[in-house]
């Protein structure tokens, strides 16, 4: 409501603190779980986390990999790509069908609940999309996507 009635986001904390004892890819994933509020539903959800085996973690890195997710539903599956923005903020892309090569790629930035509320419901014009979409590597090679 706050959102729909003033365009900002509702504050939930800061992220969840990596720890020595947690991996990267629970890490990851917990802070997925708190950016969307998912554990607020009151019943379980799951997340499967692995690395990404065709994104660079940071922007023209090549050493670690990015993070996939994936939170499966009675009707669909989201896919998720979990990387470093420019300003070493981790963010989160819903990953979709390239509009004109089809392979999957970033498609919008998701990093908060209003945001994927606003993704699924079609509620706003626009969220920006993917500042990723157009650096992916996951594009078929000559797409025109990519790159322009």
């Amino acid at each position: 409501m706050k959102r729909a009635q003033t365009g900002q986001v509702s504050r939930i904390g800061p992220d969840p603190a990596l720890h020595g004892h947690d991996t990267e890819l629970r890490w990851v994933e917990a802070v997925l779980r708190h950016r969307l509020s998912l554990n607020s539903l009151g019943r379980p959800v799951s997340i499967r986390t692995k690395d990404d085996d065709t994104h660079p973690l940071v922007a023209d890195g090549q050493h670690f990999p990015a993070v996939a997710l994936s939170i499966p539903f009675a009707d669909r599956t989201l896919n998720f790509l979990a990387t470093y923005d420019d300003d070493r903020r981790l963010t989160f892309d819903l990953i979709g069908p390239c509009d004109r090569c089809g392979k999957p790629v970033p498609m919008e930035e998701i990093n908060s609940l209003e945001d994927l509320g606003d993704h699924l419901l079609q509620a706003r014009d626009g969220l920006g999309g993917s500042p990723r979409l157009r650096t992916s590597p996951a594009h078929a090679d000559g797409c025109l996507a990519r790159g322009n």
